[in-house]
């Protein structure tokens, strides 16, 4: 009779372990990191798109400079819950022209 018994232990411990993961974790992850990036007065970084999977942050879009680029990460990763921030925004300055 106590054989199965590690098998329903390790079963039940497996299970316990999905129960903890919130499903508002990564919302409240890419709010946070959006209301970051457009509380920044030194860059404008309002249209940086910001996805949220399990804490890994992914930022995408265009800015005008590396500096920009770098702040963005920066700023991504001072957000609580983010476990690390995947940087694929592209650098294309504006042309003069374009204002």
């Amino acid at each position: 009779m106590l054989r199965g018994l590690p098998l329903v232990v390790s079963l039940a411990l497996l299970l316990g372990a999905c129960a903890t993961v919130d499903p508002q974790q990564d919302p409240r992850i890419e709010a946070g990191v959006k209301a970051a990036l457009v509380a920044e007065t030194g860059a404008n970084l309002t249209r940086v798109g910001v996805l949220s999977t399990e804490g890994l942050v992914y930022l995408s879009g265009t800015v005008a400079s590396a500096e920009e680029r770098a702040r963005a990460a920066d700023l991504a990763r001072t957000v609580s819950g983010v476990q690390r921030v995947v940087n694929t925004l592209q650098v294309r300055p504006a042309d003069v022209g374009d204002k």
